[in-house]
């Protein structure tokens, strides 16, 4: 049979007794001072009314003290804040109240009421950890001594070791638990809060409370397999790999509260006999399994090591997964295990620390070692977009590290994620030069492609700038150590554009067709130049660069109308500034029409074989071409009915529909 003193520390120890008594006594102190003397002298005699409002405030104050411990679990701050002023308020009251009814000497009830209260807050002490309620006790400890010394001094000493008792009582339950500089030493065995009477009686004490523990531990793990499909359920979801819940809260509302509830008094009893070794092994063991199923189902990989790139057989989609990996990891799974340490280790700051700090440890590094792997690869068209892939993905989500991992115990991730993101822009910014070589001299930038178009020379070009550009114009570079570093992205940006044109014009001096050496170039100048703008790379352009490149841009357009569509336009010009002269005989206006058919039916034949691989820059060219060449021919046209009247029929081959359609057929490569 175990005994009494281990027993009664056993008890203490247990948050029923404290609910039940902390219960019992606000009805005692409730009802004992609805009885006093001061309570008359302050409100009067008794009526429907007061009962009635007396009763309502009696049972919120029994059920918030009844049901103490939800507040304990609250995870909102306003909440407390709310809390702690509505006390400050009813304590000012009760304070006032009290000071116009100190006139005469308090009766029993006024005494036991005051008691009652005490004991009240006592018990909340030992459940709740709002800040205020240890105030709240002293406070009625106070007004007891105070009362019973105003009917005999010698009394006041029965009231003195009343509080005594009490303050000690506390302490002792307090102390009984690992101190903060304890809960750092997780391998100390040598913390005992309870001494027993003999070894054999604390091993069976140990044994009790850690398979309770353990019980708790295992009940926590069953719900492992419904968080995995709610993680998933979320994740398929998804929209552009992109989690649709971001707040980390609803896996913790997936967990029923009697769960955490449980595990938190078993820790809780568990500390209490120095047994925080082997409580916190225990549930880091629980957790990290969890965490390691979570990530090896993100990846795809059960038995491959993700910190070993070139053992994957797919890189790009191995890159892909890791950063929708990272990204679930970062943003829901830590946070979720870091709020559900804090639950689990409520008022145990240090040991909830050190719990996640070994839980996510290793899961964190791995991640981060992937992307560390990419910093010593060799530079490869492949790689270089394999790398700059990384690089954003881990600049968007060192923010978030560094709100998650902020205490002494894991800000040293924060640090390697940097150091990472430092090395991967060193080895962009090391490849810059070799793969800027390896694009002019490719085998694709030598091609001369008949039928003119955007030049895939171009868009590589581009698509490089766009690639090792944008990581360093962006909000995460801005700021940083490096804004004094000798390598300008805007300036490399300049010119290798500058590079390109030079490409380019030497290009075009291979077409024998001028009009199609003029159309090469303006698609291409219009094609860089709704990049620069669409890509917001403007700004980080020279204003003598953007200035040429559009004016450029512009003459290679009015040289392209006036070799093709300006001498079909001028076959429908009209004598005397387009206006009809009598005199002029319907002949000279058939010829003109005739001219205008052969030679628009012979343009649009041709560059219908020319090729604009971008539907919006095909459109916007043909619109211009529209704008043209519509109202010319629309007025000729009215002019020819008015003067040929029904005979005009006969000589018009276009409507306006059908030069329009004709004119959305260019460009479209047909070699029909």
């Amino acid at each position: 049979m175990t005994p009494l003193s281990v027993q009664i520390p056993s008890w203490l120890m247990h948050q029923k007794l404290w609910r039940f008594l902390g219960f019992a006594s606000s009805i005692v102190g409730l009802l004992c001072y609805a009885l006093s003397t001061s309570f008359n002298f302050l409100f009067g005699k008794w009526n429907l009314a007061k009962i009635s409002i007396y009763i309502v405030f009696s049972l919120i104050i029994c059920l918030a003290t009844f049901f103490a411990k939800v507040w304990q679990y609250s995870a909102s701050l306003r909440l407390r804040a709310h809390m702690t002023f509505l006390v400050l308020t009813v304590t000012s009251v009760y304070s006032f109240f009290f000071d116009k009814a100190a006139n005469g000497d308090p009766d029993a009830y006024s005494i036991v009421s005051c008691a009652s209260f005490a004991i009240m807050w006592f018990s909340l002490s030992r459940q709740i950890h709002c800040g205020f309620e240890v105030d709240m006790l002293y406070f009625f400890l106070g007004v007891l001594i105070i009362q019973l010394m105003k009917i005999r001094f010698l009394l006041s000493i029965v009231a003195i070791c009343f509080s005594y008792f009490l303050i000690i009582l506390r302490s002792s339950l307090d102390a009984s638990t690992v101190t903060e500089s304890e809960y750092l030493e997780l391998h100390d065995q040598n913390h005992v809060s309870i001494q027993v009477e003999s070894d054999s009686q604390q091993s069976n004490i140990h044994r009790i409370i850690m398979t309770k523990l353990m019980d708790c531990v295992e009940a926590l793990q069953k719900r492992k397999a419904a968080l995995v499909q709610t993680i998933f359920e979320e994740y398929n979801n998804a929209t552009n790999n992109t989690m649709l819940v971001t707040d980390y809260n609803f896996l913790l509302d997936t967990l029923p509260q009697g769960v955490v509830n449980d595990l938190h008094e078993a820790v809780k009893s568990a500390v209490a006999f120095g047994l925080v070794k082997e409580c916190s092994d225990a549930y880091i063991d629980c957790r990290r399994e969890f965490l390691e199923e979570c990530l090896a189902r993100l990846l795809e990989l059960d038995t491959v090591k993700i910190d070993h790139p070139n053992t994957l057989p797919t890189p790009y989609f191995m890159v892909k997964r890791w950063a929708e990996t990272c990204n679930v990891a970062f943003r829901i799974l830590f946070p979720f295990e870091r709020r559900l340490c804090d639950r689990v280790f409520f008022g145990l700051r240090s040991v909830s620390d050190v719990c996640f700090a070994n839980i996510c440890r290793e899961s964190a590094t791995q991640l981060l070692n992937f992307a560390e792997a990419f910093t010593s690869v060799s530079s490869s068209f492949d790689q270089i977009f394999i790398i700059v892939h990384i690089f954003r993905a881990l600049c968007d989500l060192i923010p978030h590290l560094q709100t998650l991992f902020c205490d002494s115990l894991t800000m040293f991730l924060v640090k390697e994620a940097i150091t990472i993101q430092n090395n991967l822009r060193e080895a962009i910014e090391g490849c810059y030069t070799e793969v800027k070589n390896m694009i002019f001299r490719s085998k694709k930038a030598k091609f001369v492609f008949p039928n003119g178009g955007i030049h895939p020379l171009t868009m590589d070009v581009l698509a490089y700038v766009e690639l090792f550009c944008e990581p360093f114009l962006q909000k995460y570079v801005q700021g940083s150590d490096r804004a004094g570093t000798s390598f300008s992205f805007s300036v490399e940006m300049v010119s290798m554009l500058k590079i390109l044109e030079r490409k380019l014009r030497t290009k075009s001096k291979n077409y024998k067709d001028p009009t199609l050496c003029y159309f090469f170039m303006m698609i291409n100048r219009r094609y860089i130049q709704n990049f620069v703008k669409q890509r917001h790379f403007v700004t980080h352009l020279s204003n003598d660069w953007v200035q040429n490149n559009t004016q450029k841009a512009e003459q290679n357009l009015e040289l392209y109308y006036k070799s093709s569509w300006n001498m079909v336009v001028d076959y429908l010009k009209l004598y005397n500034d387009e206006s009809l002269v009598p005199a002029v005989p319907a002949e000279s206006m058939k010829e003109k029409l005739i001219l205008f058919n052969s030679h628009f039916r012979k343009i649009c034949t041709l560059q219908s074989t020319w090729f604009v691989g971008k539907e919006q820059l095909r459109k916007e060219i043909i619109t211009s071409v529209e704008n043209m060449l519509l109202p010319a021919y629309g007025n000729f046209i009215g002019k020819f009915h008015n003067v040929l009247a029904a005979d005009a029929y006969e000589y018009i081959e276009y409507g306006m529909f059908d030069i329009q359609a004709r004119l959305n057929g260019l460009f479209r490569g047909s070699m029909n």
